[in-house]
């Protein structure tokens, strides 16, 4: 009888440690902050470059970004649409890969595009008013000769925000 009760005491401790273990495992997936959930996605150009960009248009998108991915396709970016034109900054905290930033007006006009290390609380700033950032892999903008003064072309739709 009495081993009975050890193995009945043996069999809930293991069940407990394995949720525990769970439970853990799930805290320590989600420390390094909130993961983008799936987001619209729209093909727009950068001067003659198809581009597929996710669209971060609300407050929360727009704090993600691109947090805690590990990877971004070869012609994929995430577009930023900001409710005002004015100067935009943005780091690269909880952010896993090097990316390239341009931020361009409400006309889609590039300002500048700044360069990002990952992982960084450097800030990186619009040089002047700024409806538009876009983010792509490092070197995107280079490889492909686009600079200051370039268009981003986006549908007008998109120009506007949500909350």
């Amino acid at each position: 009888m009495h081993f009975d009760h050890i193995n009945k005491y043996c069999t809930t401790f293991r069940l407990t440690l394995v949720t525990a273990a769970l439970g853990l495992a799930a805290c320590i997936s989600n420390a390094a902050g909130p993961a983008q959930s799936q987001l619209p996605t729209l093909q727009i150009r950068v001067g003659q470059h198809d581009v597929k960009a996710e669209l971060a248009n609300t407050d929360l998108s727009r704090q993600i970004g691109l947090m805690n991915r590990k990877e971004l396709g070869g012609n994929s970016g995430m577009l930023f649409v900001f409710k005002r034109s004015e100067t935009q900054c943005m780091w690269m905290k909880n952010t896993l890969i090097d990316l390239d930033v341009a931020f361009a007006d409400a006309n889609g006009k590039i300002l500048n595009i700044e360069q990002m290390k990952a992982g960084t609380t450097d800030i990186h700033c619009s040089s002047g008013n700024a409806k538009l950032a876009l983010e792509m892999n490092h070197g995107w903008f280079s490889t492909r000769g686009i600079d200051a003064g370039e268009k981003l072309h986006v549908p007008e739709q998109v120009l506007e925000t949500r909350e």
